[in-house]
């Protein structure tokens, strides 16, 4: 009985052992990953040069970038907080970034788009640009609106 209670002991200090050093690592892990910037609120900015780079084709892919401009963009407020926008479809486009003055506050699959981040007698000017095979395209003829007070 005194061997299975050595054996048990020594199980246990090996597990907790194990055990310790998971969480070392563990801990380390998470120190590792954990993001110490400061959190806001604000709305997602668009990052220039990302754009930019998804605008040009990839060398050596084939793609070509003479990409469709969406058309038929109708933008309209549907109250003091919010605006519809339809526009037609371009073919072959997987998503649409939507633009709204320098933001992108959007990226979708469908051809409408309802925006209710905006307030009561703004200003905003919309555009919208297709991905098509990977890359960005040339962004729409610019609409302007002003949302009610």
């Amino acid at each position: 009985m005194s061997k299975l209670n050595n054996r048990s002991k020594n199980l246990n200090k090996k597990s907790m052992k194990s055990i310790v050093a998971a969480l070392v690592v563990l801990n380390l892990a998470t120190i590792s990953c954990s993001d110490e910037s400061p959190k806001t609120d604000e709305s997602p900015k668009t990052n220039k040069s990302e754009i930019e780079s998804k605008q040009r084709p990839v060398p050596g892919s084939g793609v070509d970038n003479s990409i469709t401009k969406v058309t038929g963009l109708v933008v309209k407020p549907t109250g003091p907080t919010q605006v519809t926008l339809t526009w037609d479809s371009v073919p072959d486009a997987t998503t649409y970034w939507i633009y709204r003055d320098k933001y992108v506050p959007a990226i979708i699959t469908n051809t409408n788009y309802a925006d209710r981040s905006v307030r009561p007698g703004t200003t905003y000017t919309y555009s919208i640009a297709p991905v098509v095979k990977g890359v960005l395209g040339p962004k729409s003829v610019a609409v302007t609106v002003t949302t009610p007070r």
